[in-house]
């Protein structure tokens, strides 16, 4: 059985609602940010970082696209991805580590800089810049899906969608803000809210509802 290191609202979100839709047996163990930052977590993720998914073997992995992409591939009757091998399952794995690499980074950034910053005057320079460019990197995803939408990978709905979904309840200067400023996005949201297998976990993660106050 898998067992899913878990906090809420966090980069795990993305792995706890590709669990759900697979509907294969896991372990969801629940951590604070305190827990994760323990010297103890190192042992499961060295980064001290989630997500982190233990394995039936007792090893575990780490990096949110890696997860998502190893749970969609060793369960491809669940159709989360593409078939493996497929022109397709390429398109998918490029948009996962596009967004993990890219995007996530940029808002993550937008957050909080003071682990690169001397200063809070250049803390609040680097925020302002990668606000900027995370509002860039959405513009980029909001093209590829008015061109070959309505999802990440075309005609079909696939985990990088919730992946999608992820990256914009973090969304500067608000989630709504980016939802109204991208509107093919916007439908890919609408689209993982309203599945029927994930509104438990989205009301756990408190992600059921778009939030309209400004991200601190």
């Amino acid at each position: 059985m898998y067992k899913l290191y878990n906090v809420k609202r966090c980069g795990s979100l993305s792995a706890h609602l590709v669990l759900e839709e697979l509907g294969v047996p896991y372990q969801n163990i629940w951590l604070t940010m305190e827990q994760v930052r323990a010297a103890e977590f190192r042992e499961i993720s060295p980064l001290n970082m989630v997500p982190a998914l233990g394995l039936p073997d007792g090893r575990a992995i780490t990096e949110s696209a890696a997860i998502v992409a190893f749970l969609t591939d060793a369960h491809p009757e669940a159709g989360l991805a593409p078939p493996i091998g497929s022109d397709d399952h390429a398109v998918y794995l490029s948009n996962l580590v596009f967004m993990a690499n890219n995007i996530y980074p940029a808002i993550d950034l937008a957050f909080d800089a003071r682990r690169l910053a001397d200063s809070e005057e250049q803390n609040a320079a680097i925020r302002r810049k990668s606000l900027q460019k995370s509002l860039e990197l959405f513009a980029m995803m909001e093209a590829r899906l008015a061109e070959d939408g309505p999802f990440v990978v075309g005609e079909r709905y696939s985990a990088a969608d919730i992946y999608l979904f992820m990256l914009t309840i973090w969304g500067h200067p608000s989630e709504q803000a980016v939802l109204e400023r991208f509107p093919h996005i916007a439908r890919v949201a609408a689209h993982v809210r309203a599945r029927p297998r994930l509104k438990a976990a989205l009301d756990t993660h408190g992600a059921l509802e778009i939030q309209t106050a400004e991200a601190a």
